[in-house]
């Protein structure tokens, strides 16, 4: 097969094959009969170009054409632009040319026309194979007078061939609205790379939601989808709901010219996440809360998971499969793997079209409130015992009807996984790497200390403002006001408070030599802030249970029970966190002392303590 012979691939892919040590003899044609070449300057390429799935013998071209007086985000409409363009593609040395239009030097080993279709945006995807292992490649675009920037790839090593080293990098997660991209003009300015990995959230289908109100970069304006639906009512976010809204995102992303500037200097090998559909995707289901089916199940939305499939399709340079025709929603397959060399073979899976639900569904009802669990008690911060039992009961369930018990909890599906697991156990690479969009390690904590921490950190302004207030009454010092708004946090009078503090004070006046002085000051003066607080305390003995075993370590390890009798120590331990709670509804953090809130009341209090300790401890040892 020469390179005067094509593959059309559902009338958008078109694949060639590259000459070898011969000349180009002018330009094959890969459009339809009767489809002219373009001609004139009226053309731009607004997404300018990306290469894609580099293997030893061929790689993805990629670019958008549209008349010169069209908006960059503006859908192609067909009869506008029923034109082919060249592509070009050169061995020779085009480094200098990257970031440029200047025309490709060298001959060509691919000179191609292609036609554009409305029916794909305008976009181009060509297939070029017969090329070298390890080879770098320049290409370019032509449409009549204009010239696309120039591109660059590599393609990978030989299978058998020993490799030494590879270089890449990998992103993921570039929301337009509030995501910095920084890094990006870092990697096209300053690496040398084989290739990147993109992991997915490649575009994000929301617009305006909650998390995407910062600060946005000067250069990104407000994304407006042509169509959208709301979120809630009339008003407000918007998600993707149709084929243009999700070209719309990624021609607007793709109008950033660092994100270009990466994108014409390396092939990407990408997979998708979730918002490449819809947030915390599951096969064709969204889980927006309050957006649900009829029986308050995660509603399914098979129409728009294939307007999400099309688009990452025909804007994305990966070598998969897409059937349009097909009438599932699982009409494209994304993963996929590669082998460089003998030192890494590459696996890229897709933990988002197969997977089953989440083992807790977001409809799930809270019994304490009759209201759907949602993201945060389904997915965010679950129970592990909560969590393990649910998963059991499905996988049981699975093996009772016959079925794979992994399908029912799982997020490859059945046959992704047997084909990821065969890949796996047939590599002989030194290095089995796998392209995973989520994380593989569960993350645990515990719950009590975590939600103490959030109220913790809620009322750090208001401590440091207490702070703030109070230099300016002692002269400016630092350690004199923290002792003094650590003890009346705490529940000290103001008397008791303001004597610990001076002995704190006193410390941090001392001279170098009487360093020890200083301490064993310290720890007295933070020591009678404690007993303070205890003695302060209104509130129920119960309460002295949620931290009594933190505060007896916090007590040792600031070396307080050397200064203070052990029966002082054991009463600051057994008091601290009655006199937390007392704090606790001081501030409006809680109104009942329910045992969670006792629990909470106890961490909250320690971290405040410790917080202002630490700070008063290192304005006295500076």
């Amino acid at each position: 097969m020469d390179r005067r012979q094509f593959l059309k691939l559902g009338g958008f892919i078109t694949v060639s094959v590259a000459t070898v040590g011969l000349a180009a003899c002018g330009s094959t044609d890969y459009s339809d009969p009767g489809v002219p070449l373009a001609s004139g300057s009226d053309w731009k390429f607004p997404q300018s170009v990306a290469s894609g799935d580099p293997r030893a013998d061929s790689a993805m071209l990629w670019t958008r054409v549209v008349p010169a007086s069209f908006d960059a985000v503006a859908p192609a409409v067909a009869g506008k632009s029923d034109v082919a363009v060249r592509l070009i593609v050169s061995v020779a040395d085009n480094t200098a040319a990257l970031g440029s239009n200047t025309a490709l030097a060298g001959t060509p080993i691919v000179d191609a026309k292609l036609p554009l279709k409305a029916d794909f945006d305008n976009t181009l995807r060509h297939k070029v194979t017969g090329l070298q292992p390890g080879q770098v490649y320049f290409y370019q675009f032509i449409a009549g007078d204009v010239r696309s920037n120039v591109g660059r790839f590599k393609t990978a090593p030989a299978a058998t061939a020993d490799v030494s080293q590879l270089q890449f990098a990998y992103l993921t997660c570039q929301d337009w609205s509030i995501n910095h991209w920084g890094a990006l003009s870092h990697i096209a300015a300053n690496e040398s790379l084989d290739f990147i990995v993109h992991l997915g959230d490649y575009i994000y289908e929301t617009v305006g939601e909650a998390f995407q109100s910062g600060a946005v970069e000067g250069r990104h304006d407000q994304l407006k989808l042509p169509d959208g639906t709301y979120k809630s009512g009339n008003a407000g976010a918007k998600y993707a709901t149709t084929v243009a809204d999700y070209r719309y995102l990624y021609k607007k992303y793709r109008t950033d010219t660092r994100l270009q500037a990466v994108h014409e200097r390396f092939a990407f090998i990408a997979i998708w996440d979730d918002h490449e559909f819809t947030d915390d995707a599951w096969q064709d289901a969204s889980t927006y809360e309050g957006i649900v089916a009829a029986d308050g199940s995660d509603l399914h939305q098979p129409n728009r998971r294939r307007s999400a499939n099309q688009a990452w399709f025909e804007y994305m340079p990966a070598d998969v499969t897409f059937d349009a025709a097909a009438t599932t929603f699982q009409n494209i397959q994304i993963y996929r793997d590669f082998q460089f060399g003998k030192l890494m073979q590459l696996v890229m899976t897709d933990e988002r079209l197969y997977r089953a639900d989440h083992a807790i569904a977001e409809s799930t009802i809270n019994p304490a409130t009759g209201k759907p669990l949602g993201s945060i008690g389904s997915r965010y911060l679950v129970p592990q015992a909560l969590f393990d039992s649910v998963e059991g009961q499905k996988m049981a369930a699975a093996t009772k009807a016959g079925a794979d018990p992994l399908a029912a909890v799982g997020m490859l599906g059945s046959t992704q996984r047997d084909w990821w697991k065969g890949k796996m156990k047939a590599a002989t690479s030194t290095w089995k790497l796998w392209g995973n969009e989520v994380s593989l390690l569960r993350m645990g904590l515990n719950g009590t200390d975590a939600i103490a921490t959030l109220l913790a950190l809620s009322a750090m302004s208001n401590v440091g403002q207490a702070i703030a207030t109070t230099l300016p009454l002692v002269g400016g010092s630092v350690p004199l006001a923290s002792a003094i708004v650590a003890a009346s946090t705490a529940g000290a009078s103001s008397g008791v408070a303001q004597a610990a503090a001076m002995a704190i004070a006193g410390a941090a006046t001392a001279s170098a030599a009487a360093s020890a002085a200083s301490a064993t000051a310290f720890r007295a003066g933070l020591a009678r802030v404690f007993l303070a607080a205890g003695a302060a305390s209104a509130a129920s003995p119960a309460a002295a249970t949620g931290a009594s075993a933190a505060t007896s370590a916090f007590v040792r390890r600031f070396g307080l029970a050397a200064t203070v009798s052990p029966a002082a120590a054991a009463a600051v331990a057994a008091t601290a966190s009655a006199s937390i709670w007392a704090l606790v509804r001081r501030l409006g953090l809680a109104t009942t002392a329910s045992s969670l809130a006792v629990t909470v009341s106890g961490v909250f209090g320690l971290f405040i303590l410790r917080f202002l300790a630490v700070l008063t401890w290192r304005s006295v040892n500076r």
